[in-house]
């Protein structure tokens, strides 16, 4: 009896002593776990900080970074697309100050967006040659050779981590320059997806695509624990477990910023639990002083630099030689005809608009000017050379159209007769070309109207 007792003391020691040791391989598996955190920022079309015409706004990497510098996790910073916001060569001017202000924030990578997609090769080369902030699309091709206009992947580390990152863009919307082709996205993700896996712990892809596009991604290739996105309609409600994928994605001028927590188990060779939000860039954050600066470097530059639109005559819808029929004339040339019209406009926000750009050092930005003053870029429209001297503020012909044809025909008139040179007619859909979003209350125009009402004169003649 007594040696059973002591053999079954010995076999539940041993079992004892078998959970020990099991508990302890699930602790060293856990211990070995290394964590990955993942910042990003989608569509934040050139928003260093906001514009600052009306109160309220959200985003800006100026409220980016002061988010980032409240966590003590190291992780990766990633830009998913559509960063510039437009071909124009302001908004590359301003990209680089923006690709400056990422690189401060220490972006590891920024994915090839359509907006992107629509600069030449050689203009990306350049961009990507120059930038503090890698540049990758596996899909954005040189045209004429079939290579990669950048690198299609890239292996970054981060807390003894190795993370593969492959960039593409899969875009409807994607208006490409002749000189780039946009190669099939899962062509190219058959393609690289064999050779950074190798060379990778763990793959992460920054898709710029819609929702289906991210979820058609997921089912496709299992090789991808992490899909980051994205062209979607607005940011993710909350993580989506697709195949062996999860997917999260932000958009919206960087007023949302994504974020990804988890770890990854060398011995399993998977992702432990994962966490992930999206978390507004509210008014209430503080914006950073440091990156609000290169913001204010770019007003500067561009202040000094000649620009396409300075040039008139360069627009390639215009036919050339073509002389268009009426000219801007300046608000001032209303009032003889329109004095009651124009005493009502004195009165409002519309004559004081280029004020706002003035005092914001953004009276030669030229992604602002154009809500503020009258036929900016038209050939006889404001030019920034005129330095704020005439046609500024939104005035009679911002809305109404140029007025010199008008203005002829009613100063030659035979009194009595009708004048059938007549101007624009105005009504909602007109006004929301600039009262939209931010950069307006809720725009209703039920409620803006009565605040620049005006109409024809009393006195018979006015039109």
């Amino acid at each position: 009896m007594r040696r059973f007792l002591l053999a079954l003391a010995l076999a539940a020691g041993g079992l004892a002593a078998g959970w020990f040791i099991l508990d302890q391989r699930s602790a060293t598996a856990e211990a070995s776990a290394l964590p990955l955190d993942i910042w990003f920022t989608c569509d934040t079309n050139g928003r260093i900080e906001p514009c600052g015409c009306f109160s309220g706004q959200y985003g800006g990497l100026t409220r980016v970074s002061t988010v980032l510098a409240s966590t003590s996790r190291p992780g990766l910073k990633l830009e998913i697309g559509n960063a510039i916001a437009g071909g124009e060569d302001y908004h590359i001017l301003q990209f680089r100050y923006l690709l400056a202000a990422q690189g401060r924030l220490g972006y590891a990578a920024l994915n090839l967006g359509a907006r992107e997609a629509s600069l030449s090769a050689e203009s990306l080369r350049t961009l990507a040659k120059d930038s503090p902030v890698p540049l990758i699309s596996a899909n954005v091709l040189d045209a004429a050779t079939g290579n990669p206009v950048v690198e299609p992947w890239r292996v970054v580390e981060t807390g003894g981590l190795r993370v593969g990152l492959i960039g593409v863009v899969r875009s409807s919307k994607t208006d490409t320059h002749e000189s780039v082709h946009i190669e099939d996205a899962f062509e190219a993700l058959r393609r690289v997806i064999p050779t950074a896996k190798e060379k990778s712990d763990v793959l992460v892809c920054m898709a710029f695509t819609d929702e289906t596009g991210l979820q058609e991604i997921a089912r496709a290739f299992y090789e991808l624990p992490i899909i980051l996105g994205g062209d979607v309609s607005q940011p993710s409600q909350s993580l989506e477990r697709v195949n062996q994928s999860w997917i999260l994605a932000t958009t919206n001028e960087s007023r949302a910023l994504g974020e990804i927590h988890t770890s990854w188990n060398p011995r399993t060779k998977s992702l432990g639990p994962v966490a992930g939000e999206i978390t507004l860039m509210r008014d209430s954050i503080p914006e950073d002083p440091v990156i609000a600066a290169f913001s204010r470097d770019y007003r500067k530059e561009i202040r000094t630099t000649e620009l396409d639109i300075d040039r008139p005559g360069l627009d390639e819808d215009v036919i050339q030689g073509a002389v268009p029929a009426a000219s801007y004339l300046g608000s001032e040339a209303c009032a003889g005809c329109h004095p009651s019209a124009y005493a009502s406009w004195r009165k409002t926000q519309h004559a004081h608009a280029f004020d706002s750009l003035v005092r914001k050092d953004s009276d030669a930005d030229p992604s602002c000017i154009n809500c503020h003053v009258m036929g900016f870029g038209e050939p006889s429209g404001y030019r920034r050379s005129l330095k704020g001297e005439r046609l500024v503020h939104v005035g009679c012909e911002s809305c109404h159209g140029p007025g010199s044809e008008h203005v002829t025909a009613r100063v030659s008139v035979v009194p009595g007769e009708e004048v059938f040179q007549k101007m624009r007619p105005v009504g909602p859909g007109f006004c929301v070309q600039c009262h939209h979003g931010e950069f307006s209350r809720p725009f209703r125009y039920e409620e803006f109207w009565p605040l620049i009402e005006h109409g024809k004169e009393v006195k018979a003649g006015g039109d």
